[in-house]
């Protein structure tokens, strides 16, 4: 054999002794599963974002206005404490145009007929006209007393709002009804000029007939201290 066929034959063994170890490789991994291959990445739907709950609105409260259905309540005296220093400015208004020399005697608070809406009812006393007059019809009416006998009304010693605190603690709720031919009558009592039971403190005294059970019970409060007061205490 000439040198280079044996040469060229020395190459060819080479290289198949280097392939065995490598088809060997291949072979056993063949018999154990193939190739491994990289784990491919899920593909399930989308997860929805979690359902928010829906959105829960407060019921509105929705504020009742005084004299509801034409009726003054118990709880209608906190709105009236809130008010009447306007309306008894507006009606001093009007009774100085009558007279100016008009002072307040008597406040008569009711509700304006079919509004809801207080009416403001000042019982006005003026000397020089010997005369009260009532500011919400603007009647006047003789004064058959002495001028010495009639006491105004003192300003500094209304509350609506005590008045009101009165009668819850004595078991009244808001929603008692008050008698619209007597609304919630302010006088002051004194000896010369009584308002109210026997017995009951002189100062500024608040008149109410609550209805309830088929009938009317009056009730009056003095300022002095706050206790109700009736003709059967």
């Amino acid at each position: 054999m000439s040198d280079s066929r044996r040469g060229d034959r020395a190459k060819h063994d080479s290289l198949a002794r280097a392939l065995v170890p490598l088809l060997v490789g291949v072979l056993l991994l063949t018999a154990c599963g193939g190739v491994a291959t990289p784990p491919s990445q899920p593909t399930g739907s989308a997860t929805a974002p979690p359902t928010q709950p829906p959105l829960v609105r407060p019921t509105p409260v929705v504020a009742v206005k005084p004299c509801h259905a034409g009726r003054l309540t118990v709880g209608d005296l906190r709105a009236i404490d809130a008010n009447w220093q306007v309306g008894v400015r507006a009606a001093t208004e009007r009774a100085r145009r009558w007279r100016a020399d008009a002072r307040l005697v008597w406040l008569r608070v009711a509700c304006q007929p079919l509004e809801p809406q207080f009416r403001w009812q000042g019982t006005f006393y003026a000397e020089s006209a010997q005369s009260f007059f009532l500011s919400d019809t603007g009647q006047t009416r003789p004064a058959e007393v002495e001028p010495a006998n009639v006491p105004t009304l003192p300003m500094d010693r209304i509350s609506f709002s005590e008045f009101q605190r009165s009668l819850a603690r004595a078991g009244y709720a808001d929603d008692a009804e008050l008698s619209p031919t007597s609304g919630v009558m302010v006088r002051l009592n004194t000896p010369l000029d009584p308002f109210g039971p026997p017995g009951i403190p002189e100062d500024v005294v608040y008149h109410v007939a609550i209805e309830g059970s088929g009938e009317e019970r009056d009730l009056f409060v003095s300022a002095a201290d706050w206790t109700l007061y009736d003709y059967t205490s």
